[in-house]
């Protein structure tokens, strides 16, 4: 094999610039996957080839709200967003995004570490106010994070559809690096999000095709949303709006305590 190639200098060097040439944009790819932070699959090589090549290519587009307006068409009216269900613009154009459907993550307009602690004290103080209600353990989704589920009383008592489908997960922040959030809300709700600039569905929202390359490990309503993270004070009272909107949606219009 070495002689192969000691004969022929010029395929070998064509063949040293095709590897390299594949392999420099391949780490790139990587350090950026390696970036996010741990979220869903493995934070490491084989959580980044699987997020790559298993899952990414059989991600969907996220900026629509066709599907949503056909819901509302056919009576899911409902609206959780105080007082009522209309969202100021958000300003400026939306994130970037990575390019890896998991983890879902924005790389521009990061917040300042001021606004992460000012989010986090917010998000967890709501679920230890409402512990009657709601209860905070580890996201069955993103794993490394809690994640604001509905207690296991009103779980049982009678668990909503999308309650069902989420396992009683409501909402969680991405803590370990843009501190974006993933909700789950009403589909008139999600049409507010999306089109004033708050938010995008996941890659896997509402495509039955994942659940079945998953095998069902994600099964994501199409009213699980991806919202980018708060930028300024403003911002964050409007998240933490969508928060509340979400619980009152998942748990069937429980009243929360602001």
């Amino acid at each position: 094999m070495l002689a192969f190639f000691r004969r022929r200098p010029l395929l070998t060097a064509a063949a040293i610039i095709g590897v390299l040439g594949a392999s420099i944009p391949a780490y790139r790819d990587y350090q950026l996957y390696m970036s996010y932070g741990a979220g869903g699959v493995p934070h490491n090589a084989f959580g980044w080839f699987m997020s790559r090549c298993l899952l990414t290519p059989f991600s969907q587009e996220m900026l629509g709200t066709e599907m949503y307006q056909k819901k509302i068409n056919q009576g899911a009216t409902m609206t959780n967003i105080e007082p009522d269900g209309r969202l100021p613009l958000r300003s400026g154009a939306n994130p970037a995004m990575g390019p890896h459907v998991v983890p879902q993550r924005q790389i521009s307009q990061l917040p300042d570490d001021e606004i992460k602690k000012q989010l986090n004290e917010a998000f967890y103080g709501f679920a230890r106010k409402n512990s009657n209600l709601l209860k905070l353990a580890p996201s069955r989704l993103e794993r490394h994070t809690d994640a604001i589920f509905l207690a296991d009383t009103v779980f049982s008592s009678s668990p909503t559809p999308e309650a069902i489908r989420m396992q009683g997960e409501i909402c969680h922040i991405h803590g370990s690096n843009d501190h974006s959030l993933h909700v789950v809300v009403s589909p008139r709700d999600a049409k507010e999000i999306v089109e004033a600039g708050w938010g995008q569905r996941h890659g896997f929202s509402g495509w039955e095709p994942a659940a079945k390359v998953t095998r069902g490990a994600i099964d994501l309503p199409a009213e699980y949303l991806f919202i980018y993270a708060p930028r300024n004070q403003e911002e964050l009272e409007v998240i933490m709006e969508l928060v509340k909107a979400s619980v009152r949606f998942v748990s069937g219009g429980v009243e929360v305590k602001s």
